[in-house]
Formats: structure tokens, C-alpha cells, sequence
């Protein structure tokens, strides 16, 4: 098993086997304990360097996860991979970058998703409840930052995982993936209030460009998509 968590533009990778190969920029460690774990993972977060740790633990892969995500406060998000008729895709440029449609899971989901259930439970028996919270704001949030008002989720995609401080305390975003199918007869609309500025439909041809001024961790993911395509 593999967990990739990213860091700016490091990755962390957790795995439950030993490598089999090293990288030239990547350090190998075996998990020994929380106690180290941190100091390890907190001194490689400080260099800020591009490159790579990667953990591993063939005994006790659980404990190791367990032990990484409660070294910082956990937040959950979701978003959207909005595809249109032509098979171009959504983006949206914010902070200097472009970016996908997303955001952070609110309360307002949670209870918007506990009436759903209770309104029509047998439609919603196969589909586990936090994956309904987590589609009603994926779904929410595109439209949101997009001004789209029509979207369906056609499938699931990737989790992804990324580290980021606000000041001294450190977080880590689990961003639920979508992919999802919208039309270039509606308008796009940036949501302004929240740094957006553009919103635009990328050719898949075009996407060179993107991926020089994007995030690493939504790389795979796009790769990922298209790859299923």
C-alpha cells in the first residue's frame, strides 16, 4: 500500500513495504515510533526543498498511518474534475495558480446530507454516509467558485493529500475527488470574494501550460483522469 502526501512541492510517501529503489533527491526511513516520526517529518517540512521522504513499515502499516495524520490537525475537502461536452476541463486561477474547483466540507454539507438520507434512505443505502457528505460539497463548492449551475458526478477519482501551515500550526487537507460533467452553454462566473479570477475551459492539448503553474499534488490526479479517458 501507498499514501502520498504532499508538502509544497515535497512529497511524502508512506508505504507498507520497504523500497526497492532510491531516488537521487529521496530520503528512506523505517517507522520506529511516533516520537521519532515526528522529529523526522517536522525537520523535513522546515527545509522546504523539492524532494522526497518516503516511510515505510511492513510490520504495522496502520500504526503508521494512524501516527502520521495526527501529527497535524486534519481538514476534509472536496472538489471537482468538471469535464464538458468537448472534453475540455474547468479550472479556475487563483494566488498565482491554476487550480480545481474546491473547498472545505462544512457543517451546512453534514446536514444537508442526514436530510437526504432521511428523505429517501433506500436510494442512498449503497453510497457510505460520508461519501454523501463529501459529493454534496464537492458539488456545492464547483458551483460556488465556478457559477456553474447543472453538474452530475460521473465517478470518483483519487484522494489527495497536502500539508500546509497557517502560521506555526500545520494541517493536513484530504481533498475528495470527482469527476464530474457540465456544459459550455452555461456562463462562468469567479467567485471573486475567494481570490478567483479566472474561470476557464482548458483544451486537454493545452494543458502544458497548466501543469507549469499548478499545485504538485493535483498533477497525478489530472494525469489519472486523463489516463481514463
Amino acid at each position: 500500500m501507498k499514501i502520498e502526501i504532499y508538502c509544497n512541492d515535497s512529497l511524502i510517501i508512506l508505504l507498507s513495504n520497504r523500497p526497492l529503489t532510491k531516488k537521487e533527491s529521496e530520503t528512506q526511513l523505517e517507522y520506529s515510533g511516533k516520537k521519532a516520526l515526528r522529529e523526522f517529518v517536522f525537520d523535513f517540512e522546515k527545509k522546504g526543498n523539492k524532494s522526497i521522504l518516503s516511510i515505510w513499515s511492513e510490520d504495522d502499516f496502520d500504526r503508521l498511518v494512524k501516527a502520521f495524520f495526527s501529527l497535524h490537525q486534519r481538514v476534509e475537502a472536496a472538489g471537482g474534475v468538471v469535464f464538458n461536452e468537448h472534453e475540455e476541463l474547468l479550472f479556475i486561477h487563483r494566488n498565482g495558480k491554476w487550480d480545481l474547483p474546491k473547498g472545505k466540507i462544512s457543517g451546512k454539507d453534514r446536514r444537508k446530507a442526514e436530510k437526504n438520507r432521511s428523505a429517501k434512505p433506500e436510494k442512498l443505502l449503497a453510497i457510505d454516509f460520508e461519501e454523501q457528505i463529501a459529493r454534496i460539497a464537492a458539488i456545492r463548492e464547483v458551483k460556488e467558485e465556478t457559477g456553474l449551475k447543472n453538474i452530475k458526478i460521473s465517478s470518483e477519482l483519487p484522494i489527495t493529500y497536502h500539508i500546509y501551515f497557517n502560521g506555526d500550526r500545520g494541517f493536513i487537507k484530504q481533498t475528495r475527488w470527482y469527476r464530474m460533467e457540465s456544459t459550455t452553454e452555461e456562463s462562468l462566473k469567479p467567485q471573486i470574494s475567494e481570490g478567483i479570477i479566472i474561470v476557464r475551459w482548458i483544451p486537454k492539448n493545452s494543458l502544458a501550460c497548466i501543469f507549469a503553474h499548478t499545485y504538485e499534488s493535483l498533477k497525478p490526479l489530472i494525469k489519472s483522469v486523463l489516463g481514463n479517458t
